[in-house]
């Protein structure tokens, strides 16, 4: 019954610059969560989510200009795309997406990972699109 008055405390982080991204979101190829975010004293920055691919369904083939991705493959299979180069991903797999690399992945069973991004800039907007059909 007092959770109306915790309103003035998220509105004030907002004008702040704090956090205005999802914590949670589902989204058509699945969901996904953010586990933790950083900033550190040189300027970079780095973001930690969990991610489920749904079986059947990708994520399109894209490159970001300001951040790098690690993924750690936790369970299920995919197919990945690095660069124009396919290759199949398993639990345990860990791939290196630099910045400008082009990059999709398309799940075969549920796929669960988990994406750690780091850059000067971590915003959804730095996501170039580059058509591809598979």
């Amino acid at each position: 019954n007092a959770s109306a008055r915790i309103k003035p405390f998220v509105d004030e982080f907002q004008t702040k610059g704090y956090s205005k991204r999802p914590m949670y979101e589902e989204r058509r190829w699945g969901e996904y969560t953010v586990i933790d975010s950083r900033n550190y004293e040189d300027g970079t920055k780095s973001l930690t989510k969990y991610l489920t691919l749904n079986a059947g369904k990708s994520l399109s083939y894209q490159m970001h200009h300001h951040r790098d991705e690690i993924w750690t493959i936790t369970n299920g299979s995919a197919d990945f795309i690095l660069d124009g180069e396919i290759q199949r991903i398993t639990r345990g797999d860990v791939v290196y997406i630099k910045k400008k690399q082009k990059h999709a992945i398309k799940a075969i069973e549920n796929l669960h990972f988990i994406e750690v991004q780091i850059g000067d800039i971590l915003i959804e907007e730095d996501t170039e699109k580059i058509s591809l059909e598979w």
